[in-house]
This record gives C-alpha cells, structure tokens and sequence, in this order.
C-alpha cells in the first residue's frame, strides 16, 4: 500500500516559496484584463534650413506643443533642396519621415506645386494653399564695423580696389543675382524687369565674373553668420536675423545695413507622403504653431529687426516668389555652369 512521505518542516516551506515564485512570473507574464500597452511613438520631425532659429521655436512652439499633446517633436538639419525633401517625404521609409519643414517661400512654392507639400486651405494672400507664413527678414550688407564705420552699399561690395578683402554670396541664383544687378546700378524695383530678359541675365552673370575670385560661398544662413563673426570676409550678403542671433566671437560685432536689402518671407508646409495618423499629428503640430497668441510670442522673443539707417532711407526689394517659380530651374542650371567656370 502506498503511503505518504512526510517531509520536514524546512524543506516544505522551501517548497512552498518556489511555488509561489512561479506564480508570480507567470502572473506578471500576462497583462490584465484591459491593461493598456504602452508603446513608443516615433517623434515628429521639423527640417529647417533656419536652424539658427531652432532656440527660439524650442521654447514657443515645440516645448509647449509636446507638454500639452504628449508627443515629441525632433530637428533636422536642411539643405533646402527638393531632392532631399522627396527623400524623406513621398520616397522615404517610414522611419526617415518628415513631418513639417521650415523655409524660404521660394523653395515651399516650388516644393508644392511639385507635390512635395500638402495643399492648405487658400486665403486671400495664399490662395493656393502653399505653405504657412511664418516670418519676413531681409538679405543685407553686413560688414565689419572696425574696418568701416559708414555701412557699405552693394557698390562698394564690389570695388575689390578701395576695399580689398574677400566678399560673401549665397551659393545660389536667388538673391545673388539680384545682388549682383543692384551693384551694377539697377535700381531695386527694376531688377526682376532686367532678370526677365537675356540681356539682363548676362549683365548679372558679367558682375558676378567681375568678383568670383574674391567670393567666399555660403550655403545656409548659419554659414553665413559664421565667416563674418571668424573674420574671413570683409563684407558679405547675409540675412539679418542670422547675423544679429548669432553668438559673438570675442569682441567682432557685425554691422547690418538696411538699404537696398531683399526681403523675403518663410513659410511652414506640412510633408507629403505621411501615413494618416501620422499626417494628423503633424496638421495639428502647425495648428498649434500658427495660433496668433503663439506667433506674437514668437515674434517677441524673435525681435531681431535691424534699425535703418537715419542717414539713407532704406530702399528694400521684396523677392518675386512668381518670378523664381517661372525661372528658377534655368537660371540655377546657368549658375551651376558658371560656377565651373564654363559660363
């Protein structure tokens, strides 16, 4: 007959404490009933080519947007071509998704009629839903203020003779060429009358030949900022707020002159080629941004306008966003080919 092994006392209770281990782990195993899986949420990515004003939109914009949704909101870092853009827009993997972009209107015009961006809805000064406005500044003559105390015009950005010393231009036909005939003595509101002919073209590509072996190219506003806070040009076009929120390097101050700038504006636009949900989030990431309480704020903390000069009244040209729509992939084409020094 079978009978029962009776067990000492400390090997029971051992016994018992295994047991209830396994109990536990299995336990912890299995979710509760209505349990909520907590899972990562990839953060939203705004690409700027303004990253210098990345600070300023942390502290407005995305530090307050991500306390308030719960979702996080990345930087990256843009060139502000279409070809990236594609890249991480209707061609890109999941993972490389971008959400919103922040740039020149020029560029968020072209992006949107080549279906890069999302259409918004349309009002009265963007009827075609390209974009949000976001900001105007201005491309100016910044210069050294310990080699010249008088700011420089576009002419003396040129004269190489009086003022020898490497010069500063956008490695780009926008604002450069329209640079390039106001220092040939077009007045500003003719320029885009000149720039819409071929006689008008070749005098600003003639200009640009008159300077190229002086120019230092920048391709960013931050790079632009840089080579004149490092004292490796003597004068450069460069625009304002990148200048004037740039950090100082010792004691070089820059001088900003007014006259005869290009103003231009920057607009948000929301990426195509996002799934739904994620499309979602990103309308309501520039919803949030675009709330007038928020833009004053932003404008506030932003406050970078350079004076005028008393002396001069300021003659600004405001860039025809119309005109680089029409004409910009020919007149790049032609400055690619100048910059090899075939034009």
């Amino acid at each position: 007959m079978f009978q029962p092994v009776l067990r000492s006392p400390a090997r029971f209770a051992l016994f018992c404490l295994v047991a209830v281990m396994v109990m536990l782990s299995v336990t912890q195993a299995i979710p509760a009933q209505g349990a909520v899986r907590v899972r990562h949420r990839p953060a939203l990515v705004v690409a700027s080519a303004e990253s210098h004003l990345e600070p300023v939109q942390d502290a407005v914009f995305f530090r307050p947007f991500m306390q308030e949704s719960g979702l996080s909101v990345t930087h990256r870092a843009w060139d502000g071509s279409l070809t990236e853009l594609d890249r991480h827009g209707l061609h890109a993997a999941t993972a490389d998704t971008w959400s919103l972009v922040f740039t020149e209107d020029s560029t968020i015009r072209a992006a949107c009629m080549d279906g890069l961006l999302v259409r918004l809805a349309g009002s009265a000064t963007n009827p075609d839903g390209c974009g949000v406005p976001g900001l105007t500044t201005q491309v100016v003559v910044a210069w050294d203020p310990t080699w010249r105390q008088v700011a420089p015009q576009w002419g003396d950005f040129w004269d190489v003779v009086r003022f020898p010393g490497k010069r500063g231009l956008r490695r780009d036909p926008r604002t450069t060429l329209e640079i390039a005939l106001m220092a040939d003595g077009v007045a500003p509101g003719d320029v885009y009358a000149q720039l819409s002919t071929d006689a008008g073209v070749d005098r600003a590509f003639r200009k640009l030949s008159q300077l190229r072996p002086y120019i230092t190219w920048w391709s960013t506003p931050q790079q632009a900022a840089s080579i004149l806070a490092h004292g490796q040009v003597l004068m450069s076009s460069a625009p304002s707020d990148a200048v004037m929120m740039s950090p100082a390097q010792g004691r070089r101050v820059i001088g900003v002159s007014t006259d005869m700038a290009l103003s231009y504006g920057l607009s948000w636009g929301v990426v195509a080629g996002q799934v739904a949900a994620r499309l979602g989030q990103s309308r309501e990431l520039l919803h949030f941004i675009v709330q007038p309480d928020r833009r004053d704020n932003f404008t506030t903390h932003y406050a970078t306008t350079p004076r005028p000069d008393a002396g001069h009244p300021a003659r600004v040209l405001p860039m025809d966003v119309q005109f680089w729509q029409a004409h910009y992939a020919t007149l790049s084409h032609r400055f690619d080919i100048w910059l090899r020094g075939a034009g």
